[in-house]
Order: C-alpha cells, then sequence, then structure tokens
C-alpha cells in the first residue's frame, strides 16, 4: 500500500551553489564552463580598480579565442604598475610594466584587446596552438600588424611571430590549425584552405584541405566539428551520414580523402605520414624558424 504525500510536503531540496568569490554565491551553475567564467568575471569585476583588466584565459572566453589547458576555476586579472603577481583561490594575479597594455570593454568589462589576448597567450604555448590563436584572432577582427607588435620581444616572440606571419582566417578550428602547423613543421607542401567544390550536381562540399595538384582532400573530424554542423533538431548520427555522403560526392570526382581526429594532433608524425601516404614523398622547405619546430612550451627569457 502507497501512501500519497502532498507536493507541500514533499522536503525542499537546496540548489546547487557556487563560490565566484567571498560572500558571492551563484545558484544553479551554468554547465557551460565558458559561461560559468563570466559569471565569474562580473563577480569580480565591481572589485576592480581603474588601472585592472581581465587578461589571457579570462579574456580569451569574453573574445571567442580557443582555449589550451585553460583554468577557468580562476578569473586572470592584470594589474598595472610592476611587482609581482600571485595565485589566490579565485583570482589568479598577474602585474604589468608602468607601460598599460592595449585594452578595451567587451560586455561591460574592462579586458585586454583582442590582439594583446591572443600574444599572451601565443607566447606560452608552442607552435601549433600558437596558430590556433593566430587564426582566430584574425578571423575575430584582429589585423595582423596589431598582433605583429603584440608578439615582438620578449618570452616567445619568435614562434609567436612565426605563426602570426603564417596564420590564415580562412581556418575554421583550432584543430584545423594544427594539422596546417603540423604540415608546416613536417615539410608537407601546404594545401588549398576551404575551396568550394562543385560537382554534376552542385555543391559538393567545401573541405578543410585541397592538395589540387594531387587530388587528394583533408579532413579534421571529432566532436567539436559535429556538435557546430548540428542543424536545429538534427541529430549526430544525421551529420555523419550528410558526411559521408559529401566524402562519397568528392570520390566520385577522383579525389581522395584523408581524415583527421582530435588525437592525431598529439602524433605529427602520423598526421604527415597519411598526407605522404597519398602524394608521396614530397618535402618542402617552408623556411620558419628553429622555435617554431619546437614541441615543447617556450621557457621564460631572463
Amino acid at each position: 500500500m502507497h501512501t500519497l504525500i502532498s507536493v507541500n510536503d514533499l522536503p525542499t531540496v537546496p540548489a546547487p551553489q557556487l563560490e565566484l568569490r567571498r560572500g558571492v554565491l551563484l545558484d544553479d551553475p551554468p554547465e557551460d564552463e565558458r559561461e560559468l567564467h563570466r559569471e565569474r568575471m562580473r563577480a569580480a569585476a565591481p572589485h576592480l580598480g581603474t588601472t585592472s583588466w581581465f587578461t589571457r584565459h579570462s579574456a580569451a572566453v569574453l573574445h571567442g579565442l580557443p582555449l589550451f589547458h585553460a583554468d577557468l576555476e580562476k578569473v586572470h586579472l592584470l594589474y598595472s604598475g610592476g611587482g609581482s603577481g600571485q595565485i589566490r583561490r579565485l583570482a589568479h594575479v598577474y602585474k604589468t610594466p608602468k607601460v598599460p597594455p592595449h585594452t578595451t570593454v567587451l560586455d561591460g568589462l574592462p579586458v585586454t584587446t583582442l590582439a594583446r589576448t591572443a600574444a599572451d597567450l601565443m607566447r606560452r604555448t608552442y607552435f601549433g596552438p600558437a596558430l590556433a590563436l593566430a587564426d582566430a584572432a584574425l578571423r575575430l577582427g584582429a589585423s595582423r600588424a596589431e598582433l605583429l607588435r603584440e608578439v615582438k620581444g620578449g618570452r616567445g616572440c619568435r614562434h609567436s611571430s612565426e605563426a602570426v606571419r603564417r596564420a590564415d582566417a580562412r581556418s575554421e578550428s583550432p584543430y584545423e590549425s594544427q594539422v596546417r602547423a603540423i604540415i608546416l613543421q613536417q615539410g608537407v607542401p601546404l594545401p588549398e584552405l576551404q575551396v568550394n567544390l562543385f560537382d554534376a550536381d552542385g555543391f559538393a562540399g567545401r573541405p578543410d584541405f585541397l592538395w589540387r595538384q594531387w587530388g587528394v582532400v583533408g579532413e579534421f573530424d571529432g566532436a567539436w566539428k559535429y556538435s557546430t554542423l548540428l542543424a536545429p533538431g538534427e541529430t549526430v548520427e544525421q551529420v555523419l551520414a550528410r558526411q559521408q555522403d559529401r566524402q562519397g560526392r568528392f570520390e566520385a570526382m577522383g579525389l581522395r580523402v584523408v581524415r583527421w581526429g582530435s588525437e592525431d594532433v598529439h602524433t605529427p608524425g602520423a598526421v604527415a605520414a597519411s598526407i605522404r601516404a597519398l602524394i608521396g614523398d614530397v618535402v618542402v622547405e617552408h623556411r620558419m624558424c628553429p622555435e617554431a619546430h619546437d614541441y615543447r612550451k617556450p621557457r621564460h627569457r631572463r
């Protein structure tokens, strides 16, 4: 026998709360880590001085730049006036020399500019992610000249400058950019990017990479790409079927297709080998600086 309980008699389950800063709690925090980080920034904003800005990963969230191994549980703040930074429980604080950085305001929040933010992150990573950041910065509206000015001199300047010079706004995802970085590092011929291809039935597709001379198409696959291709009400399975149909049309045009996933960017030799299996042992000297061939993060230059 079951006993009926009135809805009014049910115990109240408190909504989950998250501490954004001391004394500031957020009810029912969003699952999206970028949106949650925006809430952290909004909570910190009233306590910033006139010479303080959101920087690095925090600024990247607002600008829409790709993030690599980002700590989004802390807000990243830049204070002008020199001195040393510190890591707090809910904030990572950096100090800048007396010359203020280039800054702007986004969504009512003071942040470093798109070019400065990209440069700050590029300096502290290696060439593949740096190229992804430079590609994205150009795509989002920064100029190549701005980026070159921001990466000039200091830590990571050589590989970052190389990334800016090689950047291409047509690259649509950070993974595509990292595959292109491998192509440059491994001496593989550079492909054309995002070329519209047509067959007898009309528009067949726009592959990520096209080696026209060898009749080869390169495509990056992964959860990131399929989520961006989802139309309203469409499932991942339907997107995959559409992609397979597109590949069939490419192959009917006489093109050979090579595909990579997100894990492949960590095995540069395998990516290069998969391309050379279709185009032959062609080696191109792309004349990049030695630092762009280093797969380690740049050390701090004193």
